[in-house]
């Protein structure tokens, strides 16, 4: 009876142990999900906080690019205004050349013949 009794002592500690680290166990792993899970709600805020960054950049870079392609357009704009105004300038001398140089033919001509007609009369 005394062994019986050692032997349920015995088994009794066995189980406390075994209970004890089945708890131990037991709260590790909770430990453990619980951390792996804070990990993953900070790997979650850093990928949010990554995509907040290149929405931002790109945001950033788009109106960059806006305001040089409007900058540009404005440049373009005015150098068409320009080559205009020196088409339009050119027309213009082309005429007053075709102008002076029909007058010139003309008073040339016109001397040319009086010319002639002095010498025919001389």
């Amino acid at each position: 009876m005394a062994q019986d009794e050692s032997e349920r002592r015995d088994n009794s500690q066995l189980m406390h142990s075994i209970g004890q680290l089945t708890g131990a166990v037991q709260g590790m792993e909770r430990g453990l999900t619980a951390r792996i899970e804070d990990i993953r709600d900070d790997i979650r805020r850093l990928e949010n906080a990554q995509n907040e960054r290149m929405d931002r950049i790109e945001h950033s870079l788009g109106q960059r690019i806006d305001s040089l392609e409007t900058s540009v357009s404005k440049r373009i704009d005015g150098l068409g205004a320009r080559v205009t105004n020196l088409e339009a300038e050119d027309k213009r001398l082309i005429d007053k050349t075709a102008k002076l140089s029909a007058m010139g033919g003309g008073i040339g001509g016109a001397l040319a013949a009086a010319a002639v007609e002095i010498i025919k009369r001389i």
